[in-house]
C-alpha cells in the first residue's frame, strides 16, 4: 500500500519535468518546499486554465512512474496522484494551481531554486508564500470539524517556528520586497491569519513584524 516516504530531487524533478513538457510552469509548496528550503524535521507526505484533473492525466501520461488511484473516500469524485519509489513504496503528489488554497499567481521569474548537496534544480514557491500557506493550514486546521484534521496542528506549529526562524535566518524574508507581483487580496487574507497566529502565540509578533505583517 502506499505510504509516506522521503522524496529526493530526483522525483521532484520528474514532475515537475513532466508537467513542463505540456507547457505548464509548476513549483512546490507545502511540506516537499519546507524540506527543501531546509526545514529539519518536515518530511512530506506521501501529498478557461488547465485544471487539477488535466494536469493530473498529464503527468500520468507523460512518466510511468505516476499512476492514479480513486481517492479512499468514496464521496470524491476525483483521483489521487501517486508516483512509484520503488516495489510497494509509493508517495501522493498532490497538485494544486492559483487560487485554490488561496495560492497566488506565481510568475515564472518568481520561482526560487535552492541548490545544496542533496536538492539540485527544484523549483519553489518563493519561502513568503511557503510559509503563508502554512499559516493559512494551520488557521484552518484548528476550525476544521474533522478530529483528523484537527490533529494536524500542532504539527504546523512545528512548522510555522521553524520557518519563521528560517525567513529571518537564511532568507531575509521581507513583505516589502516582494514587489506588485504579490497579490494585495492574497496579503490582506494572510494579515488576518497572522493576527489570530499572534493571538495564540504572541511571542511570534517580533518575526511577523521583521517580515512586514
Amino acid at each position: 500500500m502506499p505510504s509516506r516516504f522521503s522524496l529526493t530531487s530526483f522525483e521532484i524533478q520528474r514532475a515537475a519535468h513532466a508537467a513542463k513538457k505540456h507547457g505548464l510552469e509548476a513549483c512546490l509548496v507545502g511540506d516537499a518546499a519546507c524540506m527543501v528550503y531546509g526545514m529539519k524535521h518536515r518530511i512530506p507526505g506521501s501529498s478557461p486554465r488547465m485544471g487539477q484533473e488535466a494536469i493530473k492525466s498529464l503527468i500520468v501520461s507523460s512518466n510511468n512512474s505516476f499512476y492514479l488511484r480513486p481517492s479512499i473516500n468514496p464521496a470524491n469524485t476525483y483521483k489521487v496522484l501517486w508516483y512509484t519509489l520503488s516495489y510497494r513504496r509509493s508517495c501522493k503528489v498532490d497538485i494544486l494551481i492559483p487560487g485554490v488554497l488561496s495560492i497566488p499567481k506565481i510568475t515564472t521569474e518568481k520561482i526560487s531554486y535552492r541548490v545544496n548537496v542533496l536538492y539540485e534544480d527544484i523549483p519553489l514557491a518563493p519561502f513568503l508564500v511557503v510559509l503563508l500557506l502554512k499559516l493559512r493550514a494551520w488557521t484552518d486546521h484548528r476550525v476544521d470539524s474533522r478530529q483528523y484534521m484537527r490533529d494536524k496542528v500542532g504539527m504546523d506549529e512545528e512548522d510555522i517556528v521553524e520557518l519563521l526562524e528560517l525567513g529571518t535566518r537564511e532568507y531575509g524574508v521581507c513583505l516589502a520586497n516582494q514587489g506588485k507581483w504579490f497579490p494585495k487580496d492574497f496579503v490582506q487574507e494572510m494579515r488576518g491569519r497572522v493576527k489570530a497566529y499572534v493571538k495564540e502565540w504572541p511571542k511570534s509578533m517580533g518575526y511577523w513584524k521583521s517580515f512586514g505583517f
